[in-house]
């Protein structure tokens, strides 16, 4: 019998699905990874990622990506950098496992802030119940943005009209309102408070034993534990009166603050007042946000973005992580992945070397080199914080992605000198200011929850340009021209403190002391005298209740106290008599 130790019919089709297999890999590999990397990045980032050309090489462990563009997802045609070429050293082994460990990248020739054709924005765009992380941190970042209040500045004065104070506009009536309504409110609770204590019994029960004590002898035993205990019950009685009576100050209190914050909501009607008659602001601090504030806010909001990005996609600590389940027919559900420990990240960079260029379009752009060292999505198993560095003859810049621990940590730092800034358009007048080459700096550390960020430029070669048919006629007009035109250095500073839902925006200027000192020249007697009439016509509309709330709180407090001391006066002098009887019957020995 013969023994066959190949089974041909079987291994011939094997071979023949295997050079199928190779030829496929060999025409297409490039093709269908180029798409998915430019798919993937394009869902991460927010923007359109393009390739020109990616190759694999497997057998070495290496990819070679050509032409790389990303779009920014802020700006709807520029684009956030591009790259001549990035080469990559994989490690094959975790490819097994569905994981990407690169142990080091070299980046050649990226350049920032290069214009495109088309708009390469997804995060900005995207909505619905379907849209992606970067779209719902976008508007995350929007939404925060959009909490800081900037004054507007208004350059025209007006008549005070007296119509156009709407009481149900004021802040000081609704705060009016609510405060009328909290002293009704304590009045019942207090009244409810009294009618609860019931000290006539007890009252009656001590008078009694007051008036048979006073007849007593010291051999009267039962007299004698009768005061006693008629004591006791008295002390008891004073300390509900005395509980009450801390209620009653708490409520107080309370009210008291309720009457200052009327002062507050006072204030803020008088600045609505004023935006109303377009009554001009002569302080430097609000000329200054008015000026510079919306453009201020927008290099926090983008940083903010990218950070708010790297904390989805790198959460703190070992966290369970839910993603988009498997497609079905009907609903597809949500995948949840539990990191363990000493295992490997689904990605990880160990470590990458960066050349790049800054401001590209100038006839000799400034190269740089960076590092970028442990990039990963899970921090927590690879145990290091993410770090990029970079440094040149004028420019310094870090990044600290700390996510190892349960609490982020992110700081970003950049300074870059001589570099040329775009147009300056200010919103609240139809200026143009050119920084020409300017020092930037950037500041940016969120930990955890708390935020404090600067940003400043300063300048000492600016230009100016105004709209002549926006900016019009007129003496403030004229008067800001001739103010800012000759000013050639620019100094702007901006700082956002605070946490992340209750932030607080600063921004100064050199430029709005300027301003407001000239201002406050020309036209301070004009507008101090239009503040008084102004704030003449807030008080006409909110004395007629702020006066009778006061009041009432007022006669609230009197009557709650002379109530209390009503109720305990009769206590103590009842106890006093108890007392002072049974130090006449038994000298000399101690009450309890």
């Amino acid at each position: 019998m013969t023994v066959k130790i190949f089974r041909w019919r079987a291994i011939g089709p094997l071979l023949v699905l295997l050079v199928i297999v190779a030829i496929l890999w060999v025409l297409f590999a490039d093709t269908i990874a180029r798409r998915e990397t430019e798919k993937v990045g394009t869902e991460v980032l927010g923007a359109r990622v393009e390739i020109e050309d990616l190759h694999l090489d497997l057998a070495n462990g290496d990819v070679t990506i050509r032409g790389l563009t990303i779009a920014s997802p802020h700006e709807p045609f520029r684009n956030l950098l591009q790259a001549d070429e990035l080469v990559a050293d994989l490690d094959v082994i975790p490819l097994l496992e569905k994981k990407i460990v690169i142990d080091r990248i070299a980046a050649n020739g990226l350049r920032f802030g290069t214009p495109r054709t088309t708009d390469g924005r997804v995060a900005a765009t995207g909505s619905g119940r379907h849209a992606g992380i970067a779209t719902r941190v976008m508007a995350e970042a929007r939404q925060w943005a959009s909490q800081f209040d900037v004054p507007v500045l208004q350059l025209a004065t007006g008549e005070i009209d007296i119509d156009s104070l709407d009481p149900r506009n004021l802040t000081t009536i609704k705060v009016a309102e609510a405060l009328a309504a909290r002293a009704d409110s304590s009045r019942q609770a207090w009244q409810s408070g009294f009618d609860t204590l019931r000290l006539g019994p007890t009252l009656d029960s001590a008078r009694e034993t007051l008036e048979r004590l006073q007849r007593a002898r010291a051999t009267d035993l039962a007299a004698l534990n009768e005061a006693r205990r008629a004591i006791d019950q008295l002390k008891r009685a004073r300390d509900r009166v005395t509980a009450l009576e801390r209620r009653v100050t708490t409520g107080v209190s309370t009210l008291r603050a309720g009457i200052g914050s009327l002062d507050s909501a006072r204030r803020r009607d008088y600045a609505f007042a004023r935006s109303l008659v377009k009554l001009p602001s002569l302080d430097a601090p609000e000329i200054g946000a008015a000026l510079f504030a919306p453009g201020a806010i927008t290099p926090f909001e983008r940083v903010y973005y990218w950070l708010n990005l790297a904390r989805r996609y790198m959460p703190p600590g070992l966290r369970p992580r839910a993603g988009a389940g498997t497609p079905r027919v009907r609903h597809p559900g949500a995948d949840v992945r539990f990191p363990r420990e000493r295992n490997l990240p689904g990605f990880l960079l160990r470590s990458a070397e960066l050349s790049f260029l800054l401001d590209p379009t100038a006839p000799e752009p400034r190269r740089y080199a960076g590092r970028l060292t442990g990039l990963t999505s899970d921090p927590a198993l690879y145990g290091r914080p993410t770090l990029a560095v970079a440094s040149g003859p004028a420019l310094a810049a870090g990044v600290l992605l700390d996510h190892v621990g349960a609490i982020a940590e992110d700081t970003a730092g950049i300074t870059v000198q001589s570099v040329r800034l775009p147009p300056l358009r200010l919103p609240a007048l139809p200026l143009t200011l050119d920084p020409g080459d300017a020092t930037l700096r950037l500041g940016f550390a969120l930990r955890g929850d708390e935020i404090d960020a600067r940003w400043s430029v300063r300048s000492n070669r600016i230009s100016w340009a105004r709209d002549s048919a926006a900016f019009g006629t007129g003496q403030i007009n004229d008067l800001i021209w001739r103010t800012v035109s000759g000013i050639s250095q620019l100094e702007i500073e901006a700082r956002v403190t605070g946490t992340i839902a209750n932030p607080t925006l600063q921004v100064r200027s050199n430029l709005d002391q300027a301003i407001a000192a000239r201002l406050r020249a020309v036209l301070g007697e004009d507008v101090a005298a239009a503040e008084r009439r102004l704030r003449a016509a807030v008080d006409r509309v909110v004395d007629a209740q702020v006066g009778p709330v006061r009041s009432r709180v007022t006669e609230l407090q009197a009557e709650a106290t002379a109530r209390i001391a009503r109720e305990r006066a009769p206590i103590d002098e009842l106890q006093r008599g108890l007392e002072q009887r049974l130090r006449q019957l038994l000298p000399g020995i101690p009450l309890p």
